[in-house]
Order: C-alpha cells, then sequence, then structure tokens
C-alpha cells in the first residue's frame, strides 16, 4: 500500500516530487518511462527513425499521440484502485 501511495504522491507532485525527474524513480541509471504512457486508452505509438545519433542502442524513441486520457491519470486510478482492494 505504501508503494501505491507513493505513486499517487508522485504523479500528482505533492510536496517536492516532480514526475519530469529520473532520480527518484530510477536514481538516474535508466530512462523511466511509464507503460500506461504508451498502452494508454487511443494512444498511437508512432517510432521515430532514425533514431538520435547520441541515442542509447537501448532506448526506443517515439511519438505518442492520440490518448484519451494523460498516463498521469491512470497511474493514479490504478494506484487507488489497487488500495481500494487491498
Amino acid at each position: 500500500m505504501t508503494w501505491n501511495v507513493f505513486i499517487i504522491c508522485f504523479y500528482l507532485e505533492v510536496g517536492d516530487l516532480s514526475r519530469d525527474s529520473d532520480l527518484v524513480l530510477t536514481f538516474n541509471l535508466s530512462m523511466h518511462r511509464s507503460w500506461w504512457m504508451e498502452n494508454g486508452p487511443g494512444c498511437r505509438v508512432t517510432p521515430i527513425t532514425p533514431p538520435p545519433s547520441w541515442a542509447p542502442e537501448d532506448h526506443r524513441y517515439i511519438s505518442i499521440s492520440g490518448c484519451l486520457m494523460d498516463f498521469q491519470f491512470i497511474e493514479v486510478a490504478h494506484s487507488s484502485l489497487q488500495i481500494l482492494l487491498a
């Protein structure tokens, strides 16, 4: 339950938390991207080719459009549902 409360606070940017900072979830070791960002309802994912020359080989660069709902709100709803079920 604690993790879900943290996720809710993180995506709603409560206090000093900011979802634009990589430090919180990954300690700047990797690129964080929500699963819901690419797989939300109505989202269309288009790969950007060729990737930028500075891009690490293990990262995909994509464009996302047409989402019916911002992924942040889906993350909050998902975590809230898990708390209710617990």
